[in-house]
């Protein structure tokens, strides 16, 4: 029989699992946007504003999956699958920004962009698994008795 959990653990468990995996995933996404630029020779700085913008869109297309991290099977596979697909998208999209580039690319360049595109499918499929993963670590967490809860008196004993 489950025990009744509080709906802010059933809230914050998602939420704080799509935060990390968001911030874990969308850097390590970053970092690999910027190998491409340093593969291509291409300009390879990195704006403050673009790694916040990249970061908080990984952290809101993790929700699906952390969201789902709990239900019944079909349905949490769904929420994987929606994350993974959105996840890829918006990565090919980022990071690959101009396709022709890397039609045009030397040969010697071929072979690290293949290795940084290989990636960012890893990346894409540990998003959402990531979120599910740590949304039910987080659910599981014990809760905290309600006396630990409490300020202790200032008299002393």
């Amino acid at each position: 029989m489950r025990e009744n959990r509080p709906l802010g653990r059933a809230i914050w468990a998602p939420v704080g699992a799509a935060v990390i995996s968001g911030l874990v995933i969308g850097g390590l996404a970053r970092l690999l946007m910027r190998g491409v630029a340093l593969a291509l020779d291409a300009s390879t700085g990195l704006s403050l504003v673009g790694t916040v913008g990249i970061l908080v869109v990984f952290v809101v297309l993790a929700l699906p999956a952390a969201v789902t991290a709990t239900a019944r099977p079909a349905i949490m596979h769904a929420g994987r699958w929606v994350t993974a697909a959105l996840t890829g998208l918006t990565a090919a999209r980022t990071g690959v920004s101009d396709a022709k580039i890397i039609v045009l690319a030397d040969d010697g360049q071929l072979m690290p962009i293949t290795v940084l595109v290989v990636a960012f499918a890893a990346i894409v499929v540990a998003h959402g698994r990531l979120a599910q993963h740590l949304t039910r670590r987080f659910r599981a967490l014990p809760q905290a008795p309600a006396e630990a809860l409490r300020t202790p008196d200032a008299r002393p004993v």
